[in-house]
């Protein structure tokens, strides 16, 4: 990748980061109630916290109103219940009822003197908003007596915000006069630690109660007060209350109000505990919404309950005593994480390219996702801090978008790229055809333009040129391959590790195997004993050529040459090695005449300078001298001798030429085999009874017709049978036979000669080889004799062969398939 590639996705990166995260800080100012909803999920995914021991609720349910009746009751029933509380000492009792409106006056003096008595007591008070519009608040204020006789008052107001759910209480809350009154579950914990007034100090962020750090959140704005006195500013500050659970976590600390005052419950089950006295019967009081109220624990209950107002003061309270406080995070932190999480979906998209590209992707967003998630969910519950959870899965999310964006617009260029470089190939697609119809346009049998835009062309343009240069591509691939595999020499395509890849049927047919089924195999192996595994190492390294001739044993042997050329990506053989081109040349016809070259120069040169050197030397004795009649006579049969033989010579040599050339036509037929060999022994039966040699006739009965020319064949036969007599001892026996062995018809001559040498066996067979033996001396013979034999056998797509042992005789083989004969 070049440089400027580099920096250019170096830049865009940044943008993506930079662009996303500017997003999700976006959505979490505008759209907050996002942010709620994830701190409410983050909250019920940390789950219920244990049950405090330290707090205790005091219920007016419905036990307690089957008991004392109809609620509101005398303030008697109230009174009884605070001295029954009391007695057990408890921290301090926090009466979440309102004592608003005077009753009878023996019944408020007696609950202000338990009241007094307990000197412990916080009593409820409540802010409420003028019935008419724009009009001033007030406090709903307990009767003044229960106000002097309680230790402090506290106000019960809690914030709902527009889903209903109750998640903070302010602070402190005033009038438009002026008054101000803290929260009870504040002014509870002061008068529970013995907090004086003087002792709760407010710091802006948080509030601080004697030893107690209560943080607030101070986004809500202040309020101006201006009474006849003095100017005053009120911190608008709220604090967060963190639910142990949902409707009814505290019931295991939770004791009817009836059971209480009948002094049913423990003493120790008060004592020294925060207790709360408040409505929990659903036909009074208030009722909120919570973080758990879509909460479904693990037993699959869901928990839709609305909590009453006590639990929500009970959940407060336990947050100023554990110091439960969760703390945001700052704008400035929130980007980060964001850009963090838009970089870390950045990184794992551009990690997750190659083979199944999709599945990597979809992995990729996922971990990102659950990592965040997991992130969160620990920052959450084990630090108690507020993830930016909002605008880390919005950045995410935008990431992920902004990025596959830019890999499908890069891919798309570099689509282009491929397409421009593809169709000024002109001589690539040549065969083609005139044109493709486009952006571009066709002359001289290629493209010489490309219209180039800022921005990568639509799908539309790309499809539709791709198919215009598939086609030319297809034709041209299909005219190579044609080409390649009507080539007359073998050929075969390899790779740089030798694997073939490609083979025509040519070279299938010198290598014994169909063409498809080379592809894939290892070239060294194929050609093993020409060339190895080593030498194709050095051919690929080198980048050189290499020839050699090999030879194909079988019936009859065929010679070629075997080029090999390790191909480079550079035409001057520069460049990284493509792979290696093997061609196999037949040479077996150049081999044959060259051969045939050797033959005619032997016979010139050996079989024919005896016998015409012996003519010459008669010739001139009869010409130079005078000689008498016998020896004359003598000296003109020796050269007419001399004359036949040559002339027997030249014969057989031209008949094995014509025979190995294909000159010779075959005219077939079918021949049966007794009837052939019968006429044969015939002639030759006097040649043997010169010399009391018998041949004797071995043939099995019902040979089936071979398909054959008949002349060929006899002379095959007799030249085999006038072998045997020539070279085999006067009064011995040769044996003719002819059976059938499978599918070939086996026609054997076995004479009891003198054998023939092993080391001779091989070489019977050839032109004008005779076995050299002092007992043939004076036998006539030119040596071709047997090779016609062969070349008769193998035009008939038979075999022959000899065995032998010496003193004891020779055998020779003749199998000629058999074929149906109509």
């Amino acid at each position: 990748m070049s440089s400027r590639a580099r920096i250019a996705i170096a830049a865009s990166t940044i943008a993506i980061l930079l662009v996303s995260a500017s997003l999700g800080m976006i959505v979490d100012w505008r759209a907050s109630g996002l942010g709620r909803y994830a701190r409410d999920w983050l909250m019920r995914a940390r789950g219920p916290l244990p049950v405090p021991e330290d707090i205790a609720i005091v219920a007016i349910d419905e036990v307690s109103m089957a008991r004392f009746g109809r609620f509101p009751w005398s303030r008697r029933v109230i009174a009884r219940a605070v001295d029954a509380i009391a007695a057990d000492q408890p921290k301090v009792i926090a009466l979440d009822v309102l004592f608003v409106d005077p009753t009878a006056q023996d019944d408020d003096d007696a609950l202000a003197r338990s009241v007094g008595r307990a000197r412990n007591v916080v009593v409820a008070a409540q802010l409420t908003d003028s019935p008419v519009h724009g009009g001033p608040s007030r406090w709903l204020m307990p009767v003044p007596a229960i106000e002097r006789a309680a230790a402090a008052v506290g106000h019960v107001n809690v914030q709902t915000e527009q889903d209903g759910a109750a998640r903070q209480i302010a602070v402190r809350l005033a009038d438009d006069s002026g008054h101000a009154i803290r929260a009870m579950a504040i002014e509870a914990v002061r008068v529970a630690d013995g907090t004086p007034e003087e002792g709760v100090t407010d710091t802006g962020n948080a509030l601080l109660v004697g030893a107690r750090t209560i943080f607030v959140d101070t986004s809500s704005p202040s309020v101006l007060i201006d009474p006849s006195q003095s100017t005053r500013i009120l911190s608008g500050g709220r604090m967060t209350i963190d639910y142990i659970g949902p409707a009814g976590s505290f019931n295991p600390v939770t004791y009817s109000l009836a059971d209480v005052v009948a002094g049913v419950v423990p003493p120790e089950k008060l004592r020294d505990k925060y207790v709360l006295l408040g409505a929990t019967a659903a036909a009074i009081g208030e009722r909120l919404a919570s973080p758990f109220v879509r909460y479904t624990d693990a037993r699959a209950d869901q928990h839709g309950a609305l909590m009453p107002g006590v639990e929500v003061l009970a959940n407060a309270i336990n947050s100023i005593l554990r110091g439960r406080f969760y703390t945001d995070v700052s704008d400035a932190a929130a980007f980060f994480w964001a850009a963090l999480a838009a970089g870390l979906t950045v990184l794992l998209l551009e990690a997750s390219q190659g083979g199944r590209e999709v599945l990597k992707q979809t992995g990729a967003l996922a971990g990102v996702a659950g990592l965040s998630l997991l992130g969160c969910y620990l920052a959450f519950s084990r630090l108690l801090l507020v993830p930016p959870i909002v605008p880390c899965f919005v950045a995410y999310g935008c990431a992920g978008i902004l990025t596959l964006l830019r890999r499908s617009l890069v891919a798309s260029a570099r689509l282009d790229r491929n397409i421009t470089e593809l169709a000024v190939s002109g001589d690539l697609l040549a065969p083609a055809g005139p044109g493709i119809p486009g952006a571009y346009h066709w002359a001289e049998g290629g493209p010489v333009s490309l219209a180039r835009g800022w921005l990568p062309k639509g799908l539309e343009w790309k499809a539709r040129t791709l198919s215009e240069l598939n086609a030319r591509l297809l034709d041209r691939a299909r005219f190579v391959n044609f080409a390649l595999r009507s080539v007359e020499d073998g050929l075969l395509i390899a790779g740089p590790d030798g694997l073939i890849t490609f083979a025509n049927r040519a070279a299938g047919e010198i290598l014994g195997s169909p063409a498809r089924g080379l592809v894939g195999q290892n070239l060294a192996q194929r050609l093993a004993g020409t060339v190895d595994s080593g030498t194709l190492a050095r051919l690929v390294a080198d980048r050189g050529r290499i020839e050699r001739e090999f030879t194909m044993r079988g019936s009859r042997p065929r010679y070629f040459t075997l080029r090999l050329a390790a191909v480079s990506a550079d035409e001057n053989g520069g460049g990284p090695v493509l792979g290696i081109v093997a061609s196999f040349s037949d040479i077996t016809r150049q081999h044959e005449l060259q051969q045939t070259k050797n033959d005619v120069i032997s016979l010139v040169s050996h079989e024919m300078r005896t016998p015409l050197t012996a003519i010459q030397g008669m010739t001139e004795l009869l010409a130079n001298y005078e000689l008498a009649g016998d020896r004359r006579r003598e000296m003109n049969l020796a050269i007419n001798d001399e004359v036949k033989r040559l002339t027997r010579m030249i014969t057989e040599y031209l008949d094995i030429t014509r025979l190995e050339s294909g000159a010779t036509p075959m005219r077939l037929s079918a021949v049966r085999a007794e009837t052939l060999i019968e006429r044969i022994l015939i002639l030759l039966d006097p040649v043997a009874g010169a010399r009391k040699i018998r041949l004797t006739r071995m043939i099995e009965s019902g040979l089936q017709p071979i398909l054959a020319d008949p002349d060929l064949l006899s002379r095959a036969v007799e030249n085999l049978v006038s072998n045997a007599i020539k070279y085999s001892p006067d009064g011995t026996e040769i044996v003719i036979s002819a059976r059938k062995e499978e599918e070939v018809l086996a026609i054997e001559v076995a004479d009891q000669g003198y054998g023939i040498p092993a080391a001779d066996l091989d070489r019977v067979f050839e032109k004008f080889y005779r076995v050299p033996r002092v007992q043939d001396v004076g036998t006539p013979g030119t040596g071709l004799g047997l090779s016609l034999v062969r070349e008769i056998a193998e035009l008939h797509r038979g075999t022959v062969a000899v065995t032998s042992e010496l003193n004891h005789g020779s055998t020779f083989s003749l199998r000629i398939p058999l074929e149906k004969t109509t």
